[in-house]
């Protein structure tokens, strides 16, 4: 049993509410919870990983203030078949996002979400964003200069780094497995950075990837002359995310106050129940475990979830000009799908910023209010 002391984590709240005063962590709320594309561990193979990178890793679904509300109406519209035992995302849409959005049942769902007392809220991971931003804050560690440029610098530095990976993912996975990252040897540090960095030189002319890729080169020589890389030595090799535990932890210590309903999965369960949740010394629990078929509000979680997933994949497979191009083809239906669901976002986003957490790149997340300007056109 590991002791998990949650009052060491209000300065960091403390923090974002000075960032953002709408920020709210105190307010009790109830957040139902499902998950897509809990890939458990991911690893890198001799050729390629164990599961796909494209789409997110999405914790999340619907919650709500003060009393439960009344969701047997959206349910019965759907008009599903009297076999079907709890509602999933798969009776709502299938195929992939663009086919998504021609779903009629969609669009029942979204409306009741944005005319309802309901909000979502996610937990949102992009694996391979994951996987290499631990490059950018060992360099870092190892510059002064660099230590004194702030978040800001950080993050154009990872959001480049990522962006080439996923251009050069194939020799990535290759550097990846040949030096057993992120459990990179001492001998081999520099071998490794050196091989990192010839990966930028067809690179380094690209004007919108000049200034991150040669400002990491840069601050990755002194790494090299110190042959140290701390965050990516001293790990498993070739693992590249052990598990998932910190992700159901985060919502439950950050929102303390809040209850928070999973369903049924045994090996998250035994996980969490790994953990004594103490709070300035006090235990608490504010979480447990239901069987979906038993909770609508789980079940309704899974459209949301599900939804989110699609949609993360397809943000990071293309670029805006394909995405904008998508867009102008749009049926009615889809493009009213579309609109909802960010309206449905930026209404829970309005409710509490806190609800909606990224671990992802600028460039992926800055997609969403790009969309939003292009959708607000139509």
């Amino acid at each position: 049993m590991i002791d998990f002391e949650i009052a060491e984590i209000e300065a960091a709240n403390q923090f974002a509410r000075l960032l953002n005063p709408r920020v709210d962590f105190t307010t009790p709320y109830t957040f139902y919870y499902d998950e897509t594309n809990n890939i458990k561990t991911f690893y890198v193979r001799e050729n390629d990983f164990n599961y796909t990178f494209t789409a997110n890793f999405v914790l999340g679904g619907l919650l709500h203030q003060g009393a439960v509300p009344d969701v047997q109406p959206l349910i019965d519209s759907f008009k599903l078949q009297k076999t079907v035992k709890e509602v999933k995302f798969k009776h709502i849409a299938f195929g992939d996002f663009l086919d998504c959005l021609k779903s009629q049942k969609l669009n029942l769902f979204f409306r009741f979400l944005k005319d309802s007392d309901l909000y979502v809220h996610y937990s949102s991971l992009n694996i391979l964003y994951w996987s290499v931003v631990d490059i950018v804050d060992s360099a870092i560690m190892n510059s002064d200069a660099a230590m004194q440029l702030g978040h800001g610098f950080d993050n154009r530095l990872k959001n480049d780094l990522y962006k080439l990976c996923r251009f050069e993912i194939d020799a990535v996975i290759q550097l990846f497995y040949g030096f057993e990252y992120p459990n990179v040897k001492p001998e081999n540090i520099g071998n490794f950075i050196e091989a990192l960095s010839n990966l930028f030189e067809p690179y380094l002319p690209i004007p919108e990837f000049h200034f991150g890729l040669e400002s990491l080169r840069q601050i990755l020589k002194e790494s090299k002359k110190k042959g140290e890389l701390a965050f990516v030595m001293n790990e498993k090799n070739y693992i590249l995310l052990a598990d998932l535990t910190h992700f159901y932890l985060r919502p439950i210590y950050t929102f303390k106050n809040s209850t928070h309903i999973f369903d049924n999965e045994d090996s998250i369960q035994e996980d969490l129940n790994g953990y004594r949740m103490l709070d300035k010394g006090v235990e608490f629990k504010n979480y447990w475990f239901v069987d979906s078929q038993d909770s609508q509000l789980t079940q309704l979680s899974d459209i949301f979830v599900g939804f989110m997933g699609k949609y993360t994949n397809y943000r990071n497979t293309h670029s805006m000009d394909e995405i904008k191009a998508d867009i102008d083809s749009f049926s009615a239906l889809q493009l009213e799908n579309m609109k909802l669901f960010i309206d449905i976002i930026n209404k829970s986003d309005q409710k509490n910023p806190a609800f909606l957490h990224a671990t992802d790149s600028y460039e992926e997340v800055m997609k969403f209010g790009e969309l939003c300007e292009i959708i607000a056109g139509k």
